[in-house]
C-alpha cells in the first residue's frame, strides 16, 4: 500500500505539477494559448489534484496517516520554495503564472499533508480559488499578449492607461490572491 501511494504520488504528482516531476508545466503554459493555459490551470492541475485527495483519503483509511502526510508534506514544501524562487526571477507573465500555479499546488500538497477533515477542506477551497484565479489571470495576460504584442513584464507599463479593464480585473485578482483565502473568490 506505501509504495501505491509513492506510485499514485509521481503520477498524479506529476500532471498536478508538483516538485521535482514539475519541469512541463511552465512550458506548456509560455507555448499555449491563454484560454488553453487557463483550461490546463483552472481544470487539469485540479482534476489531478482532486485524484490525488481521493487516493489519500483511501490511503488514510488503509494503513494511517502518518507516511501520506509526511509525503506530502515534503513534496508540497518542495514545490513552493522552488516556485517561489523561480516566480521572483521570472520576467515572462505566462511563465509566472505557471510557477504560481506550481507554489499553489505545492500549498494544496501541504494542506493535505497537514491532514484531518480541516485540511482537506482547506485543500478543497484552495482548489476553488486557484481555480477562479488562473483563469482570469490567464485570460488577461493573453489580452496584454494582444495588446503589447510580448509577455515581458520589463516591456509591459501603463495598463491601467491603455487597457483599463483588463488592468482592474488582473490588479482585483492579484490583491485578492495576498487576502484571506476564504475571501479571494468574491474581489
Amino acid at each position: 500500500m506505501l509504495l501505491a501511494f509513492v506510485f499514485v504520488l509521481i503520477g498524479f504528482g506529476t500532471k498536478t505539477g508538483l516538485f521535482p516531476m514539475h519541469a512541463w508545466l511552465p512550458d506548456a503554459h509560455s507555448e499555449a494559448p491563454s484560454p488553453v493555459s487557463a483550461l490546463l490551470s483552472a481544470v487539469l492541475l485540479n482534476c489531478a489534484l482532486l485524484v490525488l485527495i481521493r487516493y489519500y483519503i483511501i490511503i488514510c483509511q488503509a494503513i494511517g496517516s502518518d507516511f501520506p502526510n509526511r509525503l506530502l508534506l515534503i513534496f508540497g514544501m518542495l514545490s513552493v520554495a522552488v516556485a517561489a524562487f523561480f516566480i521572483l526571477v521570472q520576467r515572462d507573465i505566462k511563465r509566472l503564472l505557471a510557477y504560481s500555479s506550481v507554489e499553489n499546488m505545492g500549498l494544496v500538497a501541504v494542506a493535505l499533508g497537514i491532514g484531518g477533515p480541516l485540511g482537506i477542506f482547506a485543500a478543497l477551497l484552495h482548489i476553488l480559488n486557484h481555480s477562479l484565479a488562473k483563469t482570469l489571470l490567464f485570460c488577461g495576460s493573453g489580452n496584454v499578449l494582444l495588446k503589447y504584442g510580448t509577455r515581458d513584464l520589463n516591456v509591459v507599463c501603463g495598463m491601467l492607461k491603455i487597457m483599463p479593464f483588463t488592468a482592474r480585473a488582473v490588479w482585483r485578482r492579484c490583491a485578492g490572491a495576498g487576502r484571506d483565502a476564504a475571501l479571494q473568490h468574491f474581489s
